[in-house]
């Protein structure tokens, strides 16, 4: 029982954080030139935050740099195999990730598509989602 309400919690935190990031983006009209991603653990379950990242028609202007930062006790990956990203993260290690602007224009013609991110050496692990709008 204790494990379910610690995903119930986990979710609800990724809601929110999913809502707040997408409201600040349309607020702001532009997308800022790079997304600072954090690795976290509640118990066993560990997660990426923001859980969502929504990029507009600007992101056609320059690559995508994801600035992922683990801040567990324990080694983690970080991968979108559609996008040509995997890199694996020593505890409180951060690297930054570019996607080229070519690699996101040829995923793009499927608007609408959410791009999953995962962690190969930990399966269990909840990812995050990228969204294409252009």
């Amino acid at each position: 029982m204790k494990d379910k309400a610690v995903v119930a919690s986990i979710g609800l935190i990724l809601v929110l954080f999913a809502w707040t990031a997408q409201s600040l983006a349309d607020e702001l009209g532009d997308e800022p030139k790079e997304f600072q991603l954090a690795i976290l653990s509640v118990d066993d379950v560990s997660f990426v935050l923001p859980s969502v990242i929504v990029l507009g028609e600007k992101a056609r202007q320059r690559p995508l740099e994801l600035v992922v930062t683990n801040h567990t006790k324990k080694e983690h990956g970080f991968a979108i195999d559609r996008m040509k990203v995997s890199v694996v993260l020593k505890p409180g290690e951060t690297k930054t990730i570019k996607v080229p602007v070519a690699n996101l224009v040829s995923l793009a013609r499927t608007q609408g598509e959410g791009y999953r991110t995962y962690d190969p050496l930990h399966p269990k692990e909840i990812g995050m989602l990228i969204f294409l709008r252009f």
